[in-house]
Protein backbone atom coordinates (compact mmCIF):
# COMPACT_ATOMS: atom_id res chain seq x y z
CA UNK A 1 0.00 0.00 0.00
CA UNK A 2 1.35 3.68 -0.29
CA UNK A 3 4.01 4.43 1.81
CA UNK A 4 5.60 1.36 2.41
CA UNK A 5 8.79 1.39 -0.26
CA UNK A 6 9.56 5.01 1.74
CA UNK A 7 9.43 3.74 5.03
CA UNK A 8 13.09 3.77 6.93
CA UNK A 9 13.72 0.12 8.62
CA UNK A 10 12.36 1.81 11.84
CA UNK A 11 9.05 2.59 9.97
CA UNK A 12 8.62 -0.35 8.43
CA UNK A 13 8.87 -1.92 11.97
CA UNK A 14 6.36 0.30 13.24
CA UNK A 15 4.08 0.19 10.74
CA UNK A 16 4.18 -3.58 11.43
CA UNK A 17 4.05 -3.40 14.91
CA UNK A 18 0.82 -1.55 14.35
CA UNK A 19 -0.64 -4.39 12.12
CA UNK A 20 0.01 -6.78 14.52
CA UNK A 21 -2.35 -4.89 17.30
CA UNK A 22 -4.71 -4.65 14.19
CA UNK A 23 -4.83 -7.95 13.56
CA UNK A 24 -5.22 -9.02 17.47
CA UNK A 25 -8.33 -6.53 18.14
CA UNK A 26 -10.12 -7.49 14.17
CA UNK A 27 -9.51 -11.38 15.80
CA UNK A 28 -11.12 -10.10 18.71
CA UNK A 29 -14.05 -7.65 17.92
CA UNK A 30 -14.53 -8.66 14.14
CA UNK A 31 -13.57 -6.21 11.48
CA UNK A 32 -16.70 -5.00 11.49
CA UNK A 33 -16.15 -3.51 15.12
CA UNK A 34 -13.07 -2.50 14.89
CA UNK A 35 -11.63 1.02 14.64
CA UNK A 36 -9.07 2.95 14.73
CA UNK A 37 -9.29 4.10 17.96
CA UNK A 38 -9.30 0.90 19.37
CA UNK A 39 -5.93 0.04 17.36
CA UNK A 40 -4.33 3.19 18.32
CA UNK A 41 -5.01 2.74 22.12
CA UNK A 42 -3.96 -1.24 21.96
CA UNK A 43 -0.91 0.01 19.72
CA UNK A 44 0.11 2.62 22.32
CA UNK A 45 0.50 5.22 19.72
CA UNK A 46 -1.19 8.57 18.00
CA UNK A 47 -3.47 9.42 16.11
CA UNK A 48 -0.49 11.05 13.88
CA UNK A 49 1.36 8.01 13.68
CA UNK A 50 -1.51 6.07 12.83
CA UNK A 51 -2.88 8.20 9.91
CA UNK A 52 1.27 8.92 9.01
CA UNK A 53 1.15 4.72 8.13
CA UNK A 54 -2.48 4.03 7.25
CA UNK A 55 -3.24 7.55 5.67
CA UNK A 56 -6.05 5.71 3.55
CA UNK A 57 -7.66 5.06 7.18
CA UNK A 58 -9.18 1.79 7.81
CA UNK A 59 -10.10 0.28 4.36
CA UNK A 60 -5.98 0.68 4.11
CA UNK A 61 -5.15 -0.90 7.60
CA UNK A 62 -7.51 -4.01 7.13
CA UNK A 63 -6.01 -4.95 3.97
CA UNK A 64 -2.42 -4.75 5.69
CA UNK A 65 -4.26 -6.99 8.72
CA UNK A 66 -5.26 -9.48 5.43
CA UNK A 67 -1.88 -9.64 4.30
CA UNK A 68 -0.39 -10.26 7.69
CA UNK A 69 -2.82 -12.64 8.99
CA UNK A 70 -2.63 -14.84 5.10
CA UNK A 71 1.34 -14.76 6.27
CA UNK A 72 1.20 -15.97 9.19
CA UNK A 73 -1.32 -19.08 8.39
CA UNK A 74 1.11 -19.86 5.49
CA UNK A 75 4.24 -20.00 7.05
CA UNK A 76 2.63 -22.21 9.77
CA UNK A 77 1.05 -25.05 7.08
CA UNK A 78 4.47 -24.56 5.03
CA UNK A 79 6.70 -25.40 7.48
CA UNK A 80 4.64 -28.44 8.41
CA UNK A 81 3.40 -29.75 5.13
CA UNK A 82 6.05 -29.06 2.20
CA UNK A 83 8.21 -31.91 3.72
CA UNK A 84 6.09 -34.27 5.34
CA UNK A 85 7.09 -37.75 4.39
CA UNK A 86 5.29 -39.63 7.28
CA UNK A 87 2.60 -40.47 8.48
CA UNK A 88 3.23 -39.42 12.10
CA UNK A 89 3.62 -35.76 10.23
CA UNK A 90 0.28 -35.58 9.06
CA UNK A 91 -1.49 -37.11 12.19
CA UNK A 92 0.73 -34.22 14.21
CA UNK A 93 -0.42 -31.27 11.25
CA UNK A 94 -4.12 -32.86 11.76
CA UNK A 95 -3.46 -32.64 15.25
CA UNK A 96 -1.78 -29.48 15.58
CA UNK A 97 -4.34 -27.61 13.16
CA UNK A 98 -7.54 -29.22 15.05
CA UNK A 99 -5.96 -27.72 18.29
CA UNK A 100 -5.32 -24.38 16.94
CA UNK A 101 -9.14 -23.99 15.95
CA UNK A 102 -9.92 -25.84 19.29
CA UNK A 103 -7.95 -22.98 20.84
CA UNK A 104 -8.77 -19.80 19.57
CA UNK A 105 -12.44 -20.77 17.43
CA UNK A 106 -13.74 -17.71 15.31
CA UNK A 107 -10.70 -15.45 17.30
CA UNK A 108 -8.02 -16.99 14.35
CA UNK A 109 -6.96 -15.33 11.06
CA UNK A 110 -8.86 -17.14 8.69
CA UNK A 111 -11.94 -16.81 10.50
CA UNK A 112 -10.82 -12.52 10.86
CA UNK A 113 -10.23 -12.94 7.05
CA UNK A 114 -13.79 -14.19 6.31
CA UNK A 115 -15.23 -11.65 8.38
CA UNK A 116 -13.82 -8.98 6.07
CA UNK A 117 -15.15 -10.47 2.73
CA UNK A 118 -17.64 -8.09 1.19
CA UNK A 119 -18.67 -6.70 -2.12
CA UNK A 120 -16.17 -3.52 -1.42
CA UNK A 121 -13.01 -5.31 -0.95
CA UNK A 122 -11.76 -6.87 -3.90
CA UNK A 123 -8.27 -6.27 -2.25
CA UNK A 124 -9.25 -8.82 1.04
CA UNK A 125 -10.74 -11.32 -1.98
CA UNK A 126 -7.25 -11.54 -3.86
CA UNK A 127 -5.20 -11.62 -0.50
CA UNK A 128 -7.85 -14.95 0.50
CA UNK A 129 -7.65 -16.30 -2.72
CA UNK A 130 -3.90 -16.67 -2.46
CA UNK A 131 -3.73 -17.76 0.80
CA UNK A 132 -6.16 -20.81 -0.12
CA UNK A 133 -3.86 -21.10 -3.32
CA UNK A 134 -0.98 -21.47 -1.83
CA UNK A 135 -2.19 -23.59 1.12
CA UNK A 136 -3.31 -26.01 -1.70
CA UNK A 137 0.14 -25.87 -2.85
CA UNK A 138 1.74 -26.52 0.18
CA UNK A 139 -0.69 -29.80 1.00
CA UNK A 140 -0.05 -31.33 -2.44
CA UNK A 141 3.98 -30.68 -2.06
CA UNK A 142 3.26 -32.50 1.14
CA UNK A 143 1.47 -35.07 -0.86
CA UNK A 144 4.04 -35.50 -3.42
CA UNK A 145 6.70 -35.93 -0.49
CA UNK A 146 4.75 -38.93 0.47
CA UNK A 147 4.83 -40.10 -3.06
CA UNK A 148 8.37 -39.64 -3.92
CA UNK A 149 8.46 -42.15 -0.35
CA UNK A 150 6.68 -44.75 -2.02
CA UNK A 151 4.06 -43.83 1.17
CA UNK A 152 1.16 -42.92 -1.52
CA UNK A 153 0.26 -44.13 -4.49
CA UNK A 154 1.09 -42.07 -7.48
CA UNK A 155 -2.29 -42.65 -8.95
CA UNK A 156 -3.60 -39.91 -6.48
CA UNK A 157 -3.92 -36.90 -7.97
CA UNK A 158 -2.38 -34.43 -5.41
CA UNK A 159 -3.24 -31.33 -6.62
CA UNK A 160 -7.22 -32.45 -6.78
CA UNK A 161 -6.54 -33.42 -3.29
CA UNK A 162 -5.76 -31.23 -2.01
CA UNK A 163 -7.82 -28.59 -3.41
CA UNK A 164 -10.51 -31.00 -1.63
CA UNK A 165 -9.09 -31.09 1.68
CA UNK A 166 -8.52 -27.49 2.36
CA UNK A 167 -12.20 -26.93 0.59
CA UNK A 168 -13.54 -29.08 3.88
CA UNK A 169 -11.08 -27.37 6.16
CA UNK A 170 -12.76 -23.45 5.13
CA UNK A 171 -15.97 -25.39 5.31
CA UNK A 172 -15.18 -26.17 9.21
CA UNK A 173 -14.45 -23.26 9.48
CA UNK A 174 -17.22 -21.12 8.32
CA UNK A 175 -19.53 -23.47 10.27
CA UNK A 176 -17.55 -22.92 13.21
CA UNK A 177 -17.80 -19.08 13.33
CA UNK A 178 -21.61 -20.26 12.75
CA UNK A 179 -22.04 -22.23 15.54
CA UNK A 180 -19.24 -22.19 17.89
CA UNK A 181 -18.54 -25.89 17.34
CA UNK A 182 -15.48 -27.49 15.80
CA UNK A 183 -17.15 -30.90 15.31
CA UNK A 184 -17.40 -30.29 11.66
CA UNK A 185 -13.79 -29.37 10.83
CA UNK A 186 -12.47 -32.15 13.36
CA UNK A 187 -14.43 -34.92 11.01
CA UNK A 188 -12.96 -32.72 7.88
CA UNK A 189 -9.65 -32.86 8.90
CA UNK A 190 -9.91 -36.62 10.08
CA UNK A 191 -11.45 -37.73 6.82
CA UNK A 192 -8.91 -36.22 4.82
CA UNK A 193 -5.95 -37.94 6.53
CA UNK A 194 -8.56 -41.06 6.27
CA UNK A 195 -8.41 -40.69 2.45
CA UNK A 196 -4.76 -39.62 1.66
CA UNK A 197 -3.99 -43.15 4.32
CA UNK A 198 -6.56 -45.11 1.70
CA UNK A 199 -3.96 -44.30 -0.81
CA UNK A 200 -1.03 -45.43 0.58
CA UNK A 201 1.33 -47.57 -1.80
Amino acid sequence: MSGERELTAKGLATRERIVEYAAAVTRERGAANTRMECVRVAANVSNSQLFHYFPQGKAEMMIAVARYESRTILADQDARLRTTRTWRAWDEWAEALLGHYDENGSRCGLAALLGQLDQDAPEIREVLAGLLESWEQAIAAGIRSMQSARKISPDLDADTTAGTIVTGILGGIVQMTVTGSTNRLRATVRASIATLKAARQ
